[in-house]
């Protein structure tokens, strides 16, 4: 499909991430429009980490109009894409033919259609940006101009925050009640090359706690 001719696009001053995505979402309607899944009114863009949380390999995550109170579709954009601009324009996009389709047509035959419309291309659950979507992308790119802010890493530990367990804890098992719990290495004496014996704690048991 060949992109219409956007018209000249005036360059929105946006100074914050939520900004600029609108703003990306706003001057792409046209495109929606022609590819007859038009957007519906109330998009709201930001940048934040899916609902499965920053370990997750989600880069990008539209909640749909019924889970929202006043009925506003909300679209998420992974804070480690950041550095790229276009990026996160095409993840946008992928996640704005979901808004524009509704709840229940997930990646089937309908979100191909549109999706490939708009120049995405590739895996439909991992779609890129092609050629055909840098034909009518990348003028709004132009006008826009970087995405806002910094790339965040999502894996850096971030001060005051829940420090990740690097403990490793191991089962033992009482070898009389079965009573099982997980103690770390250094509770069994292993660090130090010399195993302890652990006593059961349920007064009315004299097993011992072995390594399962």
């Amino acid at each position: 499909m060949n992109a219409p001719v956007l018209p000249p696009l005036a360059a929105p001053a946006v100074t914050t991430r939520e900004g600029w995505l609108l703003a990306f979402t706003d001057l792409a309607r046209p495109q929606f429009e022609a590819a007859g899944a038009p957007l519906p009114d109330r998009v709201r863009v930001s940048v934040g980490f899916p609902s499965k949380g920053n370990r997750s390999k989600v880069i990008g995550e539209c909640w749909y109009s019924e889970a929202s109170q006043d009925h506003a579709v909300e679209v998420f954009i992974r804070p480690s894409l950041q550095s790229d601009s276009a990026r996160v324009a095409d993840v946008l996009t992928h996640e704005l033919v979901h808004a524009a389709l509704g709840k229940g047509q997930g990646h089937g035959p309908k979100f191909r259609k549109v999706a490939q419309a708009l120049g995405l291309v590739g895996k439909m659950t991992a779609t890129v940006a092609g050629p055909g979507w840098h034909e009518w992308a990348d003028a709004i790119l132009e006008k826009l101009g970087p995405l806002p802010g910094a790339q965040l890493d999502d894996q850096a530990q971030l001060e005051g925050g829940k420090k990740t367990q690097t403990t490793r804890y191991l089962k033992v098992t009482c070898d009389c009640c079965g009573w099982t719990a997980r103690v770390t290495a250094k509770h069994l004496g292993l660090e130090g090359g010399v195993q302890q014996t652990l006593s059961c704690p349920v007064p009315t048991c004299d097993g011992e706690l072995v390594q399962s």
